[in-house]
């Protein structure tokens, strides 16, 4: 028996489609509804069966739904928001999937002060994806066992705490609930700087060199094919937690390059070390 009569996902992307996939797999909501910017993006996802019917409406996609999901690109969220709010039923849940939090979580809580709106919020980070971005590529699997960030504040409605807490979970993921401030400095360490350092890598490379390459430059960099335009939103939205981030990162580095240039075989050894038993524990616990 499903849990929703409708679900509404807002950019049908990558995530978008895995979401709604996984929602039709698992058989959680009656009808999956995509909306659309794009009459070819429309097809594409019908297409590849990543939601029940399309729209390129606002009004008639959130019409009636339960849960929104708003998958689009990070800057965008706030402004997709508000036209949901104006739009949704009562009782209705809106969630993001953006990839920053804490700005996002402010701009859309102050929009629901505002209207008073018997509408409610939580903000969703599923990390989870690849470097493509299309629906083309997405999988009902793909958040099987990956993390999820729920994030609650004083503002936060907890029964639809509980329902999307219960919604990620029923997708396969392994949810974890925090502050956003706590999120945005989480991520900035284990997902934004990984990716800057990839594209770092990558773009000081010389061409000429690759044609070396092997396995370490590949598993390395393969996230530096991301979407520049996607990661570029990403990185100024959590600019400030990135720079600490970077900072400590620097700091590592610099130790590493000293103590090679330095000839201090046992003190870039034991630096060595100190980051392979790090990355040992990576091993993520939801709740």
């Amino acid at each position: 028996m499903p849990k929703f009569n409708k679900i509404t996902i807002i950019g049908v992307g990558l995530i978008g489609g895995s979401i709604g996939l996984a929602i039709k797999k698992k058989h959680l909501a009656k009808e999956v509804v995509g909306v659309f910017r794009r009459a070819s993006t429309l097809k594409k996802a019908l297409r590849y069966k990543a939601v029940d019917k399309g729209t390129m409406s606002i009004e008639d996609g959130v019409r009636g739904a339960d849960i929104i999901i708003l998958a689009t690109p990070v800057s965008l969220i706030p402004v997709v928001a508000r036209n949901v709010i104006r739009r949704a039923g009562k009782g209705a849940i809106i969630i993001d999937v953006g990839s920053t939090k804490q700005w996002i979580v402010d701009k859309i809580e102050g929009m629901l002060k505002r209207r008073r709106s018997s509408v409610f919020f939580v903000g969703s980070h599923p990390m989870a994806g690849s470097e493509h971005a299309s629906v083309e590529f997405a999988r009902s699997d793909l958040l099987k066992s990956s993390p999820c960030i729920v994030t609650k504040t004083a503002k936060t409605n907890m029964e639809a705490l509980s329902k999307i807490v219960g919604f990620w979970k029923a997708l396969g993921a392994k949810v974890g609930v925090m502050t956003p401030t706590a999120h945005d400095r989480s991520v900035s360490a284990i997902s934004h700087l990984p990716h800057i350092v990839a594209f770092s890598l990558a773009g000081a490379t010389p061409v000429q060199e690759l044609k070396y390459a092997a396995e370490g430059f590949k598993d390395t960099t393969r996230i530096a094919l991301s979407d520049p335009n996607l990661w570029a939103d990403i990185f100024a939205s959590n600019k400030r937690e990135i720079a600490k981030a970077g900072r400590a990162f620097e700091k590592y580095y610099k130790k590493i390059i000293k103590a090679i240039v330095k000839g201090r075989y046992l003190e870039l050894v034991k630096l060595l070390e100190k980051a392979r038993k790090n990355r040992s524990l990576f091993k993520y616990v939801g709740v």
